[in-house]
């Protein structure tokens, strides 16, 4: 179809400029200060925790029902092997059920949110202080996205506020445990990386192709232009999480801690993006992080993500079927009543 013809030429272009573009910043940074290489390193006496979580939900004729869990893995780590794998609260734990009512369908999404990462940041918490590791990973960022901030004016608010207080509470017990935290983000769609080079790098080279390049960047997101900028087992320079925290929906929620929060880049296998990395703590931090993650990460050439995240991944994730069972339960108990009948579209006769 030549339609699809044209797209698919419009997507190789893109793809070339911003190879191009990665080239001629490469060319431009020849002290290396926007990437830097990573080391791998034989982890010795070593632990690292990841927490992942789980969510199914069902909407309801009156109701809406979600499951959710969080799970912790901790791999202990002598001479580059690991020793010891341990589950928190168990490898095989049970979701927590939630029930919701009369809910609007922004709250519901906004509740759900809150409650697949309630779940989370308990067990990282309590992780931390059974097993005081090393370094704990969380299955993306270190704070909620801007997307899960419910207005101040909806009836889950509170429970948005219970969560911050919930995450900050992890921040002060990682410091007093001294673990380092990191949020591990495997599909940024970010441009934070791209706004720094423009603000920052293109104003101070003078080339004519200066134009052409920021036109290029402000048509890309981070790891579009990282997959070509950065080689595997390099990183970029730390940058903020946010360059007006006191003004972001989330951060300025945060308080003493808005300022400790950064981010970098990383590409941990050959053939696939770079990961993000979000970090409470500074440069020394990132310097302390960056080599523990990349000996645990590309093992497949094309997927770049730690292995203990992978394996809190597989244990904390939660199937229909678990829903279908808790249904069929609660079904037994109530009876056939209006408020648990299925919507329409989920029970069709034909």
């Amino acid at each position: 179809m030549p339609k699809i013809r044209e797209i698919a030429d419009k997507i190789t272009a893109s793809e070339e400029q911003r190879k191009k573009l990665a080239s001629f910043l490469l060319s431009a940074d020849p002290g290396k200060m926007l990437s830097f290489p990573v080391k791998k390193v034989e982890l010795n006496k070593i632990r690292i925790a990841a927490v992942d979580g789980g969510i199914v939900k069902r909407s309801l004729h009156g109701f809406d029902f979600v499951l959710a869990r969080g799970v912790s893995v901790v791999f202990s780590y002598t001479w580059g092997r690991v020793e010891k794998v341990e589950y928190y609260p168990d490898k095989v734990s049970s979701p927590e059920p939630s029930v919701m009512e009369a809910l609007s369908d922004m709250d519901y999404a906004h509740s759900s949110s809150i409650i697949r990462q309630r779940a989370e940041i308990r067990t990282a918490i309590e992780t931390v202080r059974r097993f005081r590791p090393d370094i704990i990973l969380l299955d993306g960022s270190i704070i909620p996205r801007y997307q899960d901030r419910p207005a101040k004016t909806s009836g889950v608010f509170s429970g948005y506020m219970e969560l911050i207080a919930l995450y900050k509470e992890l921040f002060t017990t990682c410091k007093n445990n001294n673990t380092l935290l990191a949020g591990v983000v495997e599909d940024s769609r970010g441009t934070r990386f791209c706004d720094m080079v423009k603000e920052n790098v293109l104003g101070k080279i003078n080339d004519p192709a200066i134009d052409d390049m920021r036109e290029i960047l402000e048509k890309s997101r981070d790891t579009s232009l990282l997959f070509w900028f950065l080689s595997e087992g390099e990183r970029t320079c730390v940058f903020p999480y946010s360059d007006r925290p006191e003004e972001h929906p989330v951060l300025a929620d945060f308080g003493e801690f808005t300022g400790q929060l950064h981010s970098f880049y990383m590409k941990t296998a050959k053939y696939d993006r770079p990961i993000r990395i979000d970090f409470l703590g500074d440069r020394e931090t990132a310097a302390k992080l960056d080599s523990a993650i990349l000996s645990i990460s590309g093992h497949h050439a094309g997927y770049g993500l730690p292995s203990v995240l992978i394996e809190a991944d597989q244990v904390a994730k939660l199937a229909e079927q678990d829903m279908d069972s808790f249904y069929e339960t609660v079904m037994s108990l109530t009876g056939n009543l209006p408020g648990v009948f299925r919507l329409r579209r989920d029970s069709r006769p034909f």
